[in-house]
């Protein structure tokens, strides 16, 4: 099986923000930042963390924290099915402190979030602290975004732990459960048929409650998140035009560059070429090379 690695970091920044995909093999690797907390969110697959006298199992819609000081190794569960994670370093505000009991504790904490609704808020929330510090790494602004939006996700997570689902999202849950699924593989090629089928409904029913819901029709949502993710893609990676179509599900990389395009006006390489020199110091690293002891590497310097 191909091994798949997909992994981009805000290092040096703080707070350090990405995300880490790895598919077709049980990587292991060490944590090497122990001074402050870590949070992991689970998108796809699960995860296994190794500590002196315990392993944890975290998995698809988990968020994980764990307290600075703790050693631990982490590993791919299943190798098949991978393990793709959004991580966050940081320090807790004052108001977290005040308000969550979490951070008291010296323990690893696993909470876990069964409504799709706010599955999808915590991924959005979590790739715009990443965007944050990818795309505007100068402002003086930017701890306070993130403080800001760590204390929203943290808090919302906090507030629905007993909770079946989020009042008042305005999207049936239906379609919140195919959204998930489109979330949580970019590169199965979705179409409006295949979701309506997870959501259970016919293509008809489906559209109208999706374009109800979130003001859209599913093709412009679909190409809107693809488009989104191939930016992402293109300023934190070096993986080929080729590639990334492919991992954001199209087909042919010609049509994906014409899609691209009409969105933003400029070329997929192009446009790669026009960010990455305002880039700064954020890592840009080549998804399909990085070994697990390189990332340690990377790191620790």
């Amino acid at each position: 099986m191909m091994v798949k690695q997909n992994i981009g970091s805000s290092y040096p920044l703080f707070p350090r923000t990405g995300f880490v995909r790895y598919e077709g093999d049980a990587v292991t690797w060490t944590e090497h930042d122990l001074e402050n907390w870590n949070l992991y969110f689970t998108f796809l697959g699960a995860g296994e963390v190794f500590f002196a006298n315990e392993k944890i199992r975290t998995e698809t819609g988990e968020i994980l924290i764990l307290p600075p000081k703790l050693e631990r190794r982490y590993q791919v569960a299943e190798a098949k099915a991978g393990w793709g994670f959004y991580f966050l370093h940081f320090q807790p505000t004052k108001r977290l402190k005040k308000v969550l009991t979490w951070f008291n504790r010296k323990e690893p904490q696993v909470h876990s979030i069964k409504d799709p609704t706010a599955r999808n808020r915590t991924t959005a929330t979590l790739e715009e602290m990443f965007q944050i510090n990818l795309r505007t790494p100068d402002i003086k602004e930017r701890t306070d975004l993130l403080d800001a939006l760590l204390e929203c996700l943290l808090i919302r997570v906090a507030s629905t732990q007993d909770h079946s689902g989020m009042a008042g999202s305005g999207v049936d849950q239906r379609i919140e459960r195919a959204i998930e699924a489109f979330h949580n593989d970019f590169g199965k090629r979705h179409t409006v048929d295949s979701l309506s089928r997870i959501a259970g409904l016919s293509r008809s029913q489906f559209c109208l409650l999706f374009r109800a819901g979130l003001g859209r029709s599913p093709q412009e949502y679909m190409e809107e998140r693809r488009m989104e993710l191939s930016r992402f893609y293109l300023m934190t990676t070096a993986a080929s035009i080729g590639e990334i179509a492919t991992n954001i599900g199209f087909e042919d990389p010609f049509y994906f560059c014409t899609r691209f395009k009409r969105r933003f006006e400029l070329s997929p390489s192009a446009y790669r070429r026009a960010n990455r020199k305002l880039g700064g110091d954020v890592a840009l690293w080549t998804p399909e090379l990085l070994s697990a002891e390189e990332i340690a590497r990377k790191e620790a310097r």
